[in-house]
């Protein structure tokens, strides 16, 4: 079972060396690695990805591009869509040359976020305050017709893809697939063939007590499509991305039987490594 736990390359701080981090990952003896969304742009990342006999799974923002932009593939600016559309066929592209063995990416926001957040309290997304009021059902459309020529591209390079269940408490009226509802009317459009999903924990944590739904019920409802569990804890306000605590609510969900061979991907952020290798004990 071990080797279905990924570390998130996300531990390492902000602007961090992708270079570096897989280094020490593999002084920690950590081969199953998920490259992450929080580094610095480097010239030539097949070359350092290829250098490493490791096992790769690869997020959303990764490669990481040379002009920063926050990827948003439902985005109601065409410039801003297509380069995120764009920049998630290039990473296919990366997980076919480097061999890894699947791409996760976030759906897209109602409203474009202006930046990261750099808080180490909480990585939500930054918004501007002035935002105004914009159609859900649009923004929804538009990220299914990227979504179609996603799959059609992955399906053409056979990279397995998957989109992350996004979830806020604060800010929920700013992100989309956060809901039971969304997810029904998705599968109208999708199978499981076609589109994995990334269950995020911590995400699902702040979305059910936002919108007041039930986890077990949610996971129910997803099951057959999650290819992965992305592992945080939080409080259940702020998207804080702790390691996971002992005897928490999310054990039952991840020693489920059915995700037995589901990737697990611990998503922590500004952890030290021997804290990651002392949860991977908890499995």
């Amino acid at each position: 079972n071990l080797k279905n736990i990924f570390v998130s390359t996300t531990f390492a701080k902000n602007d961090s060396k992708i270079s570096e981090v897989l280094l020490t990952c593999k002084k920690a003896n950590i081969s199953n690695i998920e490259l992450g969304s929080n580094h610095c742009y480097e010239k030539n990342y097949k070359k350092i990805i290829k250098k490493h006999k490791l096992n790769f799974i690869v997020h959303n923002y990764f490669p990481i591009p040379k002009k920063s932009f926050v990827v948003n593939i439902a985005s109601a600016n065409r410039v801003i869509r297509n380069l995120s559309i764009k920049h998630v066929k290039n990473a296919i592209l990366f997980c076919k040359t480097t061999n890894s063995k699947l791409y996760t990416f976030h759906p897209g926001f109602i409203f474009d976020p202006v930046t990261a957040s750099n808080s180490k309290k909480n990585y939500d997304f930054i918004w501007n305050n002035k935002i105004q009021k914009r159609n859900h059902n649009i923004a929804f459309n538009l990220m299914l017709n990227g979504l179609k020529k996603i799959i059609k591209f992955a399906k053409k390079n056979k990279v397995k893809v998957a989109i992350e269940t996004e979830g806020s408490f604060k800010k929920k009226h700013l992100l989309l697939m956060q809901t039971p509802q969304e997810y029904k009317k998705l599968f109208k459009h999708f199978k499981p063939k076609d589109l994995g999903i990334n269950l995020n924990i911590g995400h699902l944590n702040l979305a059910s007590r936002g919108f007041k739904f039930s986890k077990n019920s949610f996971v129910d409802l997803i099951k057959p499509y999650v290819v992965a569990l992305e592992l945080s804890h939080n409080n259940g306000e702020e998207d804080q991305h702790l390691p996971l605590k002992r005897n928490a609510w999310y054990w039952k969900i991840i020693n489920d039987p059915f995700f037995i061979k589901t990737y697990k991907i611990l998503e922590f952020r500004n952890t030290d490594i021997k804290k990651i290798k002392k949860v991977i004990n908890y499995f």
